[in-house]
């Protein structure tokens, strides 16, 4: 299972080059928190300038991608490993995520998951 980065999801459901790639990425399935949900629709929504856009986008995938809540156990085990790796905390909780539930690799563009112990894969 792959941990989906919320840059994809806003690629998605945006006008650009990596939109399709990225809506194909999506509909393999994947694991999400629920703080790349809220990532995902404030971008989406800051981009496009459209509330409903980024609401009706974020619902459509619900059923494709198996959301982690993010807790204080998820948040205190993201927390413990802040010194072991140079992520911002948002970031540092989804990789947390991708480690805790095993995933084989985390979908972003963004480079700051390279030499981590989990690959990061482009779409």
């Amino acid at each position: 299972m792959r941990f989906i980065d919320a840059m994809i999801i806003t690629l998605a459901f945006t006008r650009n080059d990596k939109s399709e790639e990225c809506r194909n990425a999506i509909r393999k399935g994947g694991i999400v928190n629920a703080l790349v949900l809220a990532e995902a629709h404030y971008n989406i929504e800051n981009i496009t300038k459209n509330k409903i856009l980024a609401k009706k986008s974020i619902k459509s995938i619900l059923g494709r991608l198996d959301v982690v809540a993010v807790d204080q156990n998820l948040l205190f085990e993201s927390l413990r490993r802040a010194e072991k790796y140079n992520l911002k905390i948002f970031d540092l909780i989804h990789y947390t995520t991708a480690l805790l539930k095993g995933c084989s690799s985390v979908l972003s563009y963004d480079k700051h998951f390279n030499n981590l112990e989990i690959k990061r894969e482009e779409p």
